[in-house]
């Protein structure tokens, strides 16, 4: 806001001054104002204030906001000068999703156009048609924009650009029965799914989707898999990467993209199962065959190195290439209808060896290690999903019961003679 008065001098010539309000500043909180004096006609004074406005929002200072600024202008900044201390992955992540759903969309806001009202209206747009041709975008995908742009907005408020962050308070839709509840197969349901597998054309779908389920992998940590990670000696696998195949698209589309796991609590080492063992020894045979056939020791090392496991090994146009997503998700679909199993996704087959551990006895602690959750929380999702555990516990409360009785004294049954 500025404000325009008049003023004489000693010769009686008019002068004029000018006081423009800049805001609080951020940092002190006290007003601060720009003040200039000596122009000549008002309509000098009144371009000079104008101007010092307008310089007021375009540069940056530590005396007012940038409310006049637009999202677009503040999130490429935001990209190519603050977002620094971050490994290339993670921003190639922050990329597309300022790129494809950000900038599009609200980018043309200016900042002090953007409120809480508008973000929260932005959300629902997102999950209700926010997808290609107006399909619904998944809670999953919409928290990863919601959180980007918060991050971006918690800097510009850090800055002194910003009084609040909009974002702050957004409420997302109670979820569904049917969006809440855990999905997975039972063991039978999960041995059908594997013997589907065998009729793929290429037999690296069987060890990569056994691998996910004996251990219970993201899928981004076994597509991230290299035969180093096996040790054989240990009955182990080494989880210390991820892939981030939702990156690997447009310009990176023929790139490999690696990051750390999603969590510290993800860097884990994990035991075999029997058959998964077996089962990488014989997928390492097919790649790397020696002449001589030898009876492998426990002791004996996997060829193949800082090579990636899983990688198309008999179709001609793709072999030697690394599996990308939509093809494990195509296949993944294939292999569930060929043995006619209810709709889940990929995922699910972590949520699957969870209730199978749940369902073998192993306490929600080790559940959760093996899982690589950040904290127990996540892993209580299991405590009570599974039938079989509660018909166990029902059975262990009778059988305690039965054993308490046998060593209670039998009491006579009250008669009328007393």
């Amino acid at each position: 806001m500025a404000t325009v008065t008049s003023y004489t001098l000693k010769n009686g010539q008019t002068r004029y001054e000018v006081q423009v309000y800049a805001g609080r500043s951020p940092r002190t909180g006290k007003p601060t104002n720009f003040h200039k004096r000596g122009f000549v006609s008002s309509e000098e004074a009144n371009n000079w204030a104008k101007m010092k406005a307008a310089e007021i929002v375009v540069h940056p200072t530590a005396t007012g906001y940038r409310l006049n600024m637009t999202i677009e202008s503040w999130l490429r900044d935001w990209i190519d000068h603050f977002k620094v201390n971050v490994k290339e992955g993670s921003m190639i992540i922050y990329r597309y999703q300022v790129d494809h759903y950000l900038i599009p969309k609200i980018g043309h806001y200016r900042l002090g156009q953007y409120t809480p009202d508008v973000h929260q209206r932005f959300i629902l747009g997102l999950l209700n048609h926010g997808g290609e041709n107006g399909a619904p975008l998944s809670r999953a995908s919409v928290n990863i924009i919601n959180g980007t742009l918060s991050n971006a907005l918690k800097k510009a408020v850090s800055l002194g650009y910003l009084p609040m962050n909009p974002t702050s308070g957004v409420e997302f839709p109670r979820q569904s029965t049917s969006e809440s509840q855990l999905h997975y197969w039972t063991r039978e349901q999960a041995d059908a799914f594997l013997e589907a597998l065998h009729d793929e054309q290429d037999p690296v779908w069987y060890y990569f989707f056994l691998t996910i389920l004996d251990l219970g992998l993201r899928k981004g940590e076994a597509m991230a898999l290299r035969w180093s990670d096996i040790d054989l000696e240990q009955n182990t696998v080494e989880i210390t990467k991820t892939r981030l195949y939702r990156a690997e698209t447009g310009a990176h589309s023929q790139d490999i993209i690696l990051d750390d796991p999603k969590y510290p609590a993800s860097f884990r080492t994990l035991y075999m199962t029997d058959r998964l063992s077996e089962a990488l020894i014989e997928f390492n045979r097919a790649w790397y065959s020696r002449r001589e056939v030898v009876k492998l020791a426990p002791t004996t090392q996997l060829d193949g190195g800082q090579d990636f496991i899983f990688r198309y090994s008999t179709q001609m146009r793709h072999r030697l290439k690394v599996l990308r997503d939509r093809s494990t998700n195509g296949t993944f679909e294939r292999a569930r209808l060929r043995a006619g199993l209810p709709k889940i996704v990929v995922h699910d087959l972590r949520h699957t060896l969870g209730v199978l551990l749940r369902e073998s006895g192993v306490p929600l602690e080790d559940i959760k290690d093996i899982l690589g959750h950040k904290d127990v929380s996540t892993t209580l999702i299991y405590a009570q999903i599974s039938p079989k555990v509660k018909k166990s516990a029902t059975k262990k409360l009778n059988d305690y019961l039965a054993k308490s009785k046998k060593k209670s004294p039998q009491r006579a049954p009250k008669t009328d003679h007393g």
